[in-house]
């Protein structure tokens, strides 16, 4: 008899993360995990051949049944049709108005409900939810990173915030709150040349540039917080992406001005695939 699996994907503009999973004794079992490059400006065919090459390597097909697919992949997206809507994104346009669900269920064999879609920034927060071990708290995620990202935990379930347009200084929050944000600043002090923030944190030489920006990062992100965060209520906040790895050039400051508790992601895969798999899996 094949062992039932759950296979967990983590799809970005640039690659794919998939993991394989099993149940024992209610609770899940990391299996195999894979991750792989994919170019989202190829063509249909060739984008859904590096999707599956990197799931097919983490699967026994001879051994294992897949009980569940669960999917994180950034929006626009019809997330309970399974139908791509990214449109003028720069990332999977050949995938426009595709039915990926059918896909899915065509390569996999695996029943149309038990193959689940969720926005990236719901999967990373109940990721963290579950390393953290805050499933009986009103949680807000923050990702920060080319973007922001945004979600919230009321204690049962996750909803996007898409906080990154939210109306914020003389712009939306994600022209301060990201990367770009960031780079953008130090452009208007007259700083060139700095093309990613992993540059700013790791060259001894901008030490002054990396001091500034990260201190402009804080007050966006304490005034940001206040505006629309804390109206919220919640009982903590957690920090990921990208930025948030280098907390320690910009927490304490936010910390003293923000209070509620501030958690920093675990930066480890297996806790979204842990996360998503205990949520949405009916093994």
């Amino acid at each position: 008899m094949k062992d039932k699996i759950v296979i967990c994907i983590d799809i970005g503009g640039s690659h794919i993360t998939a993991a394989s999973l099993k149940k024992e004794f209610h609770k899940f079992i990391p299996i195999k995990k894979a991750k792989g490059a994919v170019d989202s400006a190829a063509s249909r065919e060739t984008i859904l051949a590096q999707w599956d090459s990197i799931i097919q390597s983490i699967w026994d097909v001879h051994n294992q049944d897949i009980q569940n697919m669960i999917i994180a992949i950034p929006g626009p997206f019809d997330y309970e049709n399974g139908i791509c809507l990214m449109d003028g994104m720069h990332k999977y346009q050949t995938l426009l108005h595709m039915d990926i669900k059918s896909h899915f269920l065509k390569q996999y064999a695996v029943p149309s409900e038990n193959i689940k879609f969720i926005n990236d920034a719901e999967a990373f927060l109940l990721g963290e939810i579950y390393h953290h071990n805050l499933q009986k708290k009103h949680i807000v995620g923050l990702s920060l990173g080319t973007g922001l990202g945004s979600a919230c935990y009321n204690g049962s379930e996750v909803k996007d915030l898409n906080y990154g347009s939210a109306p914020f200084r003389a712009g939306i929050a994600e022209d301060y709150i990201s990367t770009r944000g960031m780079l953008e600043y130090l452009r208007q002090q007259g700083v060139e040349g700095i093309v990613h923030i992993k540059a700013l944190v790791d060259t001894e030489t901008l030490a002054n540039e990396r001091a500034a920006a990260f201190s402009f990062l804080a007050k966006a992100l304490v005034d940001f917080i206040k505006l629309h965060i804390l109206p919220l209520k919640p009982d903590g906040l957690i920090l990921g992406g990208s930025i948030a790895k280098a907390h320690h050039l910009f927490l304490p400051a936010v910390q003293k001005e923000i209070d509620i508790s501030i958690y920093i992601a675990s930066f480890n895969d297996w806790n979204l695939f842990l996360g998503l798999a205990t949520s949405f899996s009916n093994l």
